[in-house]
């Protein structure tokens, strides 16, 4: 039995997963998708559960709280299309009856009022009851017999980021298409009792994110984790095209402290917006929504930092998966630091759940350390990295240094995926799910893509030790090198990153880099310094580790299977390495 308290945070929305937290450490951390194979997966999360029991080392009973995240959710149906219907191509009761009441004369004046939003509200607090009641149900199936408490969407959203961040006294700003009625809050940390004090939250009704999804559907993606193509996309267009209608559609009221939408709800908006972009160039829709994106964050960050004091800015929610507006947020002088929740959408979900309700129970009285990494998943052992060898019926070898090995691997040009230690948490792989490649030629960004059978905009990102960046990005400060650690922020590129590591570098001249640290991933790191004292050169490509539209690999079998169906050279599955066998 453990001697302390274990807190269960559990998400059940898309990209639904868990948490375990025990005397205001992680444990382990993990999302459904993951294991079930299906990217964005919702629902209770079976999987994710019992892997996360299993990597801590904590039996059913010994479980003390029950964080739920979300007062009400659509279960296994959820809309991830950025249309918001379901994969079914249905759409929700609610979202209907929206879209009717904006539709109908005065209805878009009623859909936007407080009254209409409190309503809303109401319902969601009496549909938590229920959801509880049925969660606790499910839950004891698995053992698991303690209390249930489910908390607002946006509220687990700040939990997750402001506990992680390490900054007590922290201005922190939740932004995403919506959830449990509301798409942003705004909160700040009590440097005293360590507790967020929310200051501001806005109406689904007036949702950023639902435009930069509907603006996603218009360049041709379907799927909410699409945006970042947009993203990407965006650098090849001209923004002055499409930045006016936008701008007339939805922007920043300085009076009000909010983003306010004058464009209507769900398809009312998106029709009104296809009418309005017909014969515009994807290229163009892109560069709109995302600058006018920038200007509109840029200003409500600005707005709160000067009503609060508060210099120290952590961002968290679905919006702020896009690096670029990150970046821009960034540059504000007014800012201290800045610091982007590493699993900043709803698959962060769970984390929260968990952080609240070991904070609901008396702990986090004091802010621990900002979380050092998110190396939070499932460990495979050797004996489970040789049964998946055997099983495939594959050669493979044991170098005396597997880091040298893989360094000389990559001198050669070959592609090599690494598979080593605890899965990340998050969207982003960090070392141990990646593939990795040589970035100095440009044209390997389309070959790569190729090989994983890919479609992308953005270059892929490189990746580098911490001592070296100061060579390879501009305006790299501790101001924002604990963003730059888990991918979650662009930054301008110098000169020499330009000729030395082209691969890396979008046509708008940015990178969206990972600093690494030998004290979060020593093996890792190794191969840096191996491929330095080979080359001369600092940089490698380092992309997730998974085919196309596919989650990222979580076990040695799910690496083997994508090894064997893509043209990568070489795996790196522990500290043994696998050639690509011969085909014929």
């Amino acid at each position: 039995m453990k001697s302390q308290p274990v807190y269960l945070g559990l998400s059940d929305s898309h990209d639904s997963g868990v948490a375990l937290i025990a005397g205001g450490k992680i444990l382990t951390a993990v999302n459904e998708e993951r294991l079930s194979r299906k990217k964005m997966a919702s629902g209770f999360p079976q999987m994710a559960l019992q892997s996360a029991l299993r990597t801590a080392g904590i039996n059913a009973r010994e479980i003390t709280k029950v964080g739920l995240a979300g007062l009400s959710s659509a279960g296994r149906n959820v809309p991830i299309n950025n249309d918001f219907s379901t994969d079914d191509g249905n759409y929700l009761a609610s979202q209907r009856a929206a879209e009717w009441i904006d539709w109908v004369p005065g209805g878009q004046r009623l859909m936007s009022s407080d009254v209409t939003f409190s309503a809303y509200r109401a319902m969601m607090d009496l549909k938590a009851a229920s959801r509880v009641k049925a969660t606790r149900e499910e839950l004891s199936t698995h053992g698991i017999v303690a209390p249930v408490v489910a908390y607002d969407h946006h509220t687990v959203h700040l939990a997750a980021a402001y506990f992680a961040s390490g900054m007590k006294d922290a201005l922190v700003i939740s932004n995403d298409g919506f959830g449990d009625g509301i798409c942003s809050k705004v909160a700040i940390g009590n440097s005293q009792t360590c507790r967020l004090e929310e200051i501001s939250q806005n109406s689904f009704f007036n949702s950023l994110g639902s435009y930069y999804n509907f603006a996603t559907l218009l360049c041709g993606f379907r799927k909410f984790h699409h945006a970042g193509k947009t993203t990407g996309l965006a650098a090849f267009g001209d923004p002055k095209r499409t930045l006016p209608l936008f701008r007339r559609m939805i922007g920043w009221d300085e009076s009000l402290g909010r983003y306010v939408n004058h464009g209507g709800v769900f398809r009312n908006c998106l029709t009104r917006l296809r009418d309005e972009l017909t014969g515009v160039s994807r290229e163009d829709i892109a560069a709109g929504i995302q600058r006018h994106s920038e200007d509109v964050l840029v200003a409500m960050v600005r707005h709160y930092v000067r009503l609060t004091g508060r210099r120290k800015v952590v961002l968290v929610g679905g919006v702020h998966a896009n690096v670029k507006v990150n970046q821009r947020i960034a540059e504000l002088t007014e800012i201290e630091r800045l610091f982007v929740f590493p699993n900043m959408g709803d698959g962060g979900l769970g984390l929260g759940a968990a952080y609240l309700a070991a904070a609901d129970a008396g702990e986090l009285r004091e802010m621990g350390e900002q979380i050092g990494n998110v190396y939070l998943g499932p460990e495979y052992g050797e004996q489970e990295l040789l049964k998946a060898i055997s099983d495939f019926q594959l050669a493979f070898t044991r170098p005396d240094r597997i880091s040298l090995e893989v360094a000389r691997m990559l001198k050669a040009g070959k592609v090599v995926a690494r598979f080593d230690g605890a899965m990340e948490y998050g969207p982003r792989a960090l070392g141990n799910r990646s593939i990795l490649y040589s970035a100095e030629r440009s044209e390997v960004n389309k070959w790569l893509n190729k090989q994983l059978n890919r479609t992308e905009f953005m270059p892929f990102a490189p990746a580098m030790r911490a001592e070296d960046a100061e060579h390879f990005l501009v305006d790299l400060t501790p101001k924002t090198a604990d963003a730059a650690k888990f991918m979650t922020i662009t930054y301008d590129v110098t000169e020499q990153c330009k000729r030395e590591a082209p691969a890396t570098v979008h046509i708008d001249g940015t990178a969206r880099p990972q600093l690494i640290h030998r004290t979060d991933n020593p093996d890792y790191y190794d191969i840096f310094t191996e491929y330095n004292r080979l080359t001369g050169l600092s940089i490698l490509v380092n992309t997730s580790f998974n085919m196309h539209e596919e989650p990222i690999v979580c076990s040695p079998a799910d690496a083997i299977r994508a090894f064997l169906d893509s043209n990568i050279d070489f795996l790196a599955l522990g500290p043994f390495l696998l050639a690509a066998p011969q085909k014929h």
